[in-house]
């Protein structure tokens, strides 16, 4: 039996399924382990050092543990901030879902939408219906007096929503301020990867990308829906680059992943070739609609 005939748009994949996959912010327990310990050495060696140096040392230890649990305070606050934003998420399976946890979060949202977790959870409601508007929220942070841990989420979510919408140039500004290495967590990095080489290949730096994109498999179970996001940098990085047969063979990829992704390489503004291997790639899966054939009377 032949296979059904893909449904879809020109949208991107339904967010209620990105929303029920994400991953609930945990405390980084080894770190916070390693913190424990360097400050019990510190203490020791001030006790130790006491009959020498007096008190110094262990007043140099006490300020030290109380840096350490103010940093250990904000961080377990921003934690439970992301867990609780994420919590709000899960409930976003439909629309009235998103239209009740984009509520919440508004009412939650510190004065001048400066909260930028906030923000970001807000953007990534409303960008399937309104692009433009997921932007809004994003410009209207001032990045860099985010949290640093944050930061570079948020250049990435306005980097690619920059690029869905063709503002590569603006995309490549903010890629160039992403540091991978920052960020711990696979599927979050990946994220950025794909961001940043797709920002590099729209922008006459295609090589760059190409190596970027090499160190990350696409395939890999723990990237999840973010794998899309890595296929769809190497369709550009490979047509700029003249490969078009690892273009083809990454938009095949990309079909079998997301149609919707295929798809807007269709739209309006995009380039000639990328549109015209869209259309292979959707009537070679049975994802293209067929036009109806008139049949005039006389």
């Amino acid at each position: 039996m032949a296979n059904a005939k893909k449904q879809i748009t020109a949208a991107p994949k339904d967010a209620s399924e990105a929303l029920e996959q994400i991953e609930q912010p945990k405390m980084n327990w080894k770190v916070l382990g390693l913190i424990g310990v360097a400050l019990a050495v510190v203490w020791v060696i001030a006790g130790i050092l006491q009959p020498s140096i007096g008190y110094v040392g262990l007043i140099v230890a006490a300020v030290l543990s109380v840096i350490a649990l103010g940093f250990l305070i904000w961080i377990w606050r921003l934690t439970r901030k992301s867990a609780d934003i994420a919590a709000i998420l899960k409930g976003a399976t439909d629309k009235e879902g998103r239209l009740a946890a984009l509520e919440q979060l508004r009412a939650r949202q510190s004065p001048g939408g400066k909260d930028a977790l906030n923000a970001i959870a807000q953007a990534q409601l409303v960008a399937q219906e309104e692009p433009a508007e997921a932007i809004r929220i994003l410009e209207g942070i001032e990045i860099n007096k985010a949290p640093a841990m944050v930061q570079d989420d948020v250049r990435a979510n306005l980097a690619m929503f920059y690029l869905m919408t063709g503002r590569a140039r603006d995309a490549r500004e903010l890629a160039n301020e992403i540091r991978l290495d920052r960020q711990p967590q696979a599927k979050a990095k990946a994220m950025y990867a794909a961001v940043v080489a797709e920002s590099l290949a729209r922008t006459g730096d295609a090589e760059e990308a190409r190596k970027l994109l090499e160190t990350y498999d696409p395939k890999d179970k723990e990237f999840g829906q973010v794998s899309g996001m890595l296929l769809r940098a190497q369709v550009y990085t490979y047509t700029a680059t003249k490969k078009r047969g690892r273009a083809r063979e990454a938009m095949d990829q990309l079909l079998e992943v997301d149609p919707n992704m295929v798809a807007a390489f269709m739209q309006k503004g995009t380039r000639p070739e990328l549109s015209r291997l869209a259309k292979q790639v959707l009537a070679s899966g049975g994802a293209l609609p067929k036009q109806k054939m008139r049949v005039r009377t006389r």
